[in-house]
């Protein structure tokens, strides 16, 4: 029958002599008979270098870097050393890029597919203690490491990091958790050395398997790049470990992972028990429910957030790509940044085909990806990141934005240091979104307003007369360009220009002159807009004009009468209004005999609709009933005229609207969402969810209800074809 393979994980804090006792480990289990490989997983890289001869080997790292897949071969970096033992080395970045955890687990998969494991009896893995990370932990878990020994000495954070490591052990394992085989103390001879590390293994129930004194023959081997077997002399320690070789190829004894609470650590262990704090082994994790922090709770009544709809990185990278003249690089795989262009560009495109409705920066949004890839994620990816700005910077475009991914977050790419790479011309702006470690959608639009605000805005901009600027404009809506060319339109007529859309499409310089504007414009008073208000009011010292844009004929003559008051040009403002009147009465006398005395019962959400209410109320219709869905519990407010509609009542479910419907027998029965079925003869319709601005808001509404009361089929579903082909072919 073929023996089991053993696989041991030596862990240590950096500098203990891990590497050192690995080798040596390796070489008596060697001359024991054991055929042994030796894997290093140091980004150091020389846990094998006294197994041949002080020299090294090609890490896997640095070897994957340079071949393909299919010209792999294991031989390239595995190398035979003293006694026969195989020796590799996983290899990592450099020291502050990529992500050396991520290195050891390339390197696992590669020994895994080329079946390195299978010529050895024993393989030794030789672990930095230090980092726990997920990749680091990696020779800890089952499919690798039978046991698991500690190496330390009596310092505080050689103790501390193998603590760490228990904890690693069980939390991999849970509550069958013994795989801990031992203690390998090294000793430094410290004054008290021995007693700490002694009341560690008691603490932790764990035994002192080998005592690994402190002796020169250590620095000889050093120096002659051999291990101890190698060496004239020293019999004590060679005897260290052939003994502990011996233990190991009789069978491991294996313990149960109990690592201490920190303050147990420092009291049992440095104290000697003097603060008489009990040791506690941590619970099993099914056994963790009662511990589990409480739940956040839901917020308070009236409090209101946008949906999440994403991670941070597709929130800022949507936003940046409004800065028409900038060139925008994610720093990111191809799919994220592939996600992130048809989250843009489908509503342009579906819109564009289905509506007619051009918004410019979503049919073709300046986006670029450097397509980070496995070998960025282990070596960092800020080289190619550094040649893709370089690159951009040659179209001299009026900034290049640096987005970072959720991957360039976790390999520490620096994004600020290209920031450096700035020209005259053109900033390079660093975002440092990192995808869902930085929040959500929201929170990456954001950070992407306040970044290009704090990178581009002048605060000494010269005050340019009869500016305005536009403030949070809906990212994907019907009506944003609409809605930007309507109000253009009115602001004109008064002499009065746009100088900044933030953020809507607006060039570079043309958000660094934001403070040139006396007034600017809030788009609507969601709250992530009220709160870019107030950090524009405090940080830059904009003036805000009160409220929102307008919706519907009688806000719309408000806004324009008070802005005519603030940049003193009222009989513009008068003479603007009284031409878009006689517009409005004109198509509101064509609507009229075809909505007069109808009768409209309505359901909606708790948002103010005068817009809709003034112009049916124009064209004689009448509202018998309101009812309202609140879901954030706030005051009533549909109308700011409540004394012309005092059938208003707050819902709850569907039931209370087919009742109503069948006591006042409505002509036509309104919701934007589903309200159930009442009996009776009546025309159905949405109501629309955002509406354009302008004096004509409800004119739209108000031609398609006229259209629905010139039909003359019969039945619900007759003529169905010609309603799509008229609607949506």
């Amino acid at each position: 029958m073929e023996q089991k393979r053993l696989e041991l994980a030596l862990y240590g804090k950096g500098g203990i002599g891990k590497s050192t006792v690995s080798a040596n480990l390796s070489a008596a289990l060697a001359a024991a008979g054991s055929r042994v490989l030796q894997v290093g997983c140091d980004p150091k890289h020389d846990s094998t270098r006294l197994l041949l001869g002080g020299g090294s080997l090609p890490t896997v790292l640095d070897y994957l870097r340079t071949v393909s897949k299919e010209e792999e071969k294991l031989e390239a970096v595995l190398r035979i050393g003293w006694g026969g033992v195989g020796c590799v080395e996983a290899g990592g970045p450099k020291p502050g890029v990529g992500c050396a955890g991520r290195g050891i687990i390339t390197a696992f998969e590669f020994l895994e597919r080329h079946r390195a494991k299978s010529d050895y009896d024993i393989l030794i893995y030789d672990v930095l203690g230090d980092v726990v990370c997920g990749g680091f932990a990696v020779p800890i878990r089952r499919e690798y490491a039978d046991g698991v020994f500690l190496v330390t000495s009596g310092e505080f954070m050689a103790l501390y990091a193998a603590n760490n490591i228990l904890r690693g052990i069980r939390n991999f394992d849970g509550g069958d958790c013994r795989r801990t085989a031992g203690i390998i103390f090294n000793e430094r001879n410290m004054a008290g050395e021995a007693e700490r590390v002694e009341r560690f293994a008691r603490a932790t129930g764990l035994p002192i398997v080998a005592r690994v004194p402190r002796s020169e023959a250590f620095s000889r081997g050093e120096e002659e790049g051999k291990p101890l077997l190698a060496l004239e002399g020293f019999e004590e320690e060679k005897t260290v470990f052939t003994h502990l070789a011996d233990k190991i190829r009789q069978g491991l004894t294996l313990y149960e992972a109990r690592p201490l609470e920190d303050e147990v650590l420092e009291d049992a262990v440095f104290r000697g028990g003097s603060a008489g704090i009990p040791v506690r082994i941590p619970e099993k994790p099914e056994e963790r429910a009662a511990e589990r922090p409480t739940p956040v709770p839901a917020p308070e009544a009236g409090e209101s957030r946008m949906p999440l709809y994403g991670c941070a990185f597709n929130g800022a990278s949507t936003t940046a790509i409004h800065l028409t003249d900038a060139v925008v690089i994610a720093q990111s795989p191809r799919s994220c940044a592939f996600y992130t262009w048809q989250n843009i560009s489908s509503p342009g495109r579906k819109n564009i085909f289905n509506r007619g409705i051009v918004m410019p920066s979503a049919l073709s949004p300046n986006y670029e990806t450097t397509e980070l890839g496995h070998a960025e994620a282990v070596f960092g990816g800020a080289e190619k990141l550094r040649a893709r700005v370089e690159k951009a910077l040659e179209r001299k475009p009026g900034a290049v934005v640096v987005i970072s991914s959720c991957v360039s977050g976790i390999i520490g790419d620096d994004l600020l240091s290209l920031e450096r790479l700035s020209t005259p011309e053109t900033p390079v702006i660093a975002v440092p979104a990192d995808g869902v470690i930085g929040g959500d959608y929201m929170e990456g639009i954001r950070l992407c307003l306040h970044t290009l605000a704090e990178k581009l805005v002048r605060r000494d901009a010269p005050t340019q007369p009869r500016t305005v600027n536009l403030i949070g404009e809906v990212g994907v809506s019907y009506y944003t360009e609409s809605d930007y060319r309507t109000l253009r339109r009115l602001l004109e007529g008064m002499g009065i220009s746009i100088g900044c859309r933030f953020l809507g499409d607006c060039t570079a310089e043309e958000l660094r002159n934001l403070t040139a504007a006396p007034l600017n414009l809030l788009a609507t008073d969601s709250q992530d807009n009220l709160e870019l208000k107030a950090w524009l009011e405090s940080e830059y010292g904009c003036r805000f004009k009160p409220g929102t844009l307008p919706i519907g004929f009688r806000a719309t003559r408000d806004f324009l009468l008070e802005l005519g008051d603030f940049f003193d040009c009222r009989e513009e403002a008068e003479a603007l209004i009284a031409r878009e009147e006689a517009d409005y009465r004109r198509e509101i006398e064509v609507l009229r005999p075809l909505l007069r005395g109808k009768r409209v019962l309505m359901t909606t959400i708790n948002a103010n609709q005068d817009w809709l209410l003034d112009a049916a109320e124009d064209c004689g219709m009448e509202f018998v009933w309101i009812g309202v869905l609140n879901y954030l519990r706030r005051e009533l407010h549909v109308t700011d005229r409540k004394e012309r509609f005092s059938a208003i009542e707050e819902i709850t479910g569907a039931r209370q609207v087919e009742e109503k419907i069948r006591e006042l027998k409505p002509d036509l029965v309104l919701g934007n969402f589903t309200a159930g079925k009442g009996e009776g003869d009546y025309l159905t319709d949405t109501l629309p969810m955002t509406q354009p601005i302008g004096f004509g808001s409800g004119l739209t509404v108000l031609r398609r209800w006229a259209q629905l009361n010139k039909n003359e089929s019969e039945g619900e579903w007759k003529n169905d074809e010609r309603w799509f082909q008229e609607y949506y072919a």
